[in-house]
């Protein structure tokens, strides 16, 4: 699964807009909208801070590990 698709699928299990993740995140709905279209690599200090929030590890973000 591409990365983009598990921040999707983390965001809607925790039934947050994109718009209300990224004011929780401090950054704008178009910076995340980027992330999750797969368009903007995630900086490993943005990886770990979603890694937190999510309460999930970051091999499961890079899809390196099932759930």
């Amino acid at each position: 699964m591409k990365i983009g698709k598990t921040l999707r699928s983390l965001r809607l299990q925790k039934k947050l807009s994109q718009e209300d993740l990224a004011k929780l995140l401090n950054i704008s709905r178009q910076a995340y909208c980027r992330y999750e279209n797969d368009q903007r690599e995630l900086s490993l200090d943005f990886l770990c801070k979603l890694a937190d929030f999510y309460d999930e590890t970051t091999d499961f973000i890079l899809g390196r590990e099932n759930a």
